[in-house]
């Protein structure tokens, strides 16, 4: 038996988790009472489940290209950890359609703009868009592990949990496609092109979901929600996107790498706040 053959198989770096969540006694409001950010939760939920299968869809399309035992294990547990999000935000439609908010349809139009991202592009152009996307949730989801004064704003325990539990995996399994991309010789061009260009239709899908879903609820001219809801998003002492400003610009730096924003003590505290064992 030769070295190699002996030598153990690598594991994943990350856990893929099992989660089964309901949303049964849900309020429709559940993020302190308010319309407006409740309904910007609804929407960013919209995204995932066809946002993460073209995430899956792009990584599993180079797969072969990739020859790092460690990063095809990482791979194997990306893809689970997807899978799992998009289960679990499927199911979070139960509590929007017992309340009358209509996320299938949102979901559907993600749909059809990602298949026609697909027939337009190539594999590599796919990876660096899944790569440039993977930074907005990992620094998304940071800053909502970082900000109790935000994260403490949902009311509902289980809401809460998902949100959170997200959270953490989008940071644990943030580096792997961008390690993917970087194994298939992708380059920086490429990298932050694609990058410029998914902020503007990211930021562009996000408003016209929110006015939609503000629409569609009959709170479109809820004025005092729309206020609170833009003071905690857009602030500019304490506003969620404005602290999101400076990770967002260290994606263009050349040598840039996802790990160079620590965050392994702050998942560690969360895993163990909500129990996970791994």
């Amino acid at each position: 038996m030769t070295a190699s053959a002996s030598a153990p198989l690598p594991k994943a770096n990350f856990p893929v988790r099992r989660m089964d969540f309901s949303f049964a006694s849900t309020q429709k409001y559940w993020w302190s009472g308010d319309p407006f950010m409740t309904h910007f939760m609804n929407n960013l939920s919209s995204l995932f489940p066809y946002g993460e299968k073209f995430f899956v869809d792009s990584v599993r399309a180079v797969r072969d290209q990739v020859s790092d035992p460690q990063l095809q294990k990482d791979i194997s547990a990306f893809i689970g950890q997807e899978a799992m999000h998009s289960k679990e935000h499927a199911t979070y439609n139960d509590y929007a359609a017992e309340h009358g908010i209509d996320l299938e349809r949102l979901e559907l139009r993600i749909k059809v703009l990602l298949e026609w991202v697909t027939r337009f592009t190539t594999r590599k152009q796919r990876l660096a868009a899944t790569c440039a996307l993977e930074h907005f949730t990992a620094t998304m989801a940071e800053q909502l592990l970082r900000r109790e004064d935000i994260n403490t704003q949902m009311d509902d325990p289980k809401m809460y949990k998902l949100w959170m539990w997200h959270a953490i995996e989008e940071n644990e399994h943030k580096a792997v496609c961008y390690d993917a991309y970087n194994a298939i010789g992708g380059g920086y061009f490429i990298r932050t092109g694609t990058m410029l260009l998914t902020t503007f239709l990211f930021f562009g899908v996000i408003m016209t979901f929110q006015v939609h879903l503000m629409r569609k609820d009959g709170q479109l001219f809820n004025w005092r929600s729309w206020a609170r809801g833009l003071k905690t998003l857009l602030g500019p002492r304490n506003g969620y996107f404005p602290k999101m400003i400076k990770p967002y610009l260290d994606y263009y730096r050349p040598g840039f790498h996802p790990f160079d924003h620590e965050t392994k003590a702050l998942e560690k505290r969360w895993k163990e706040r909500l129990g996970f064992n791994g």
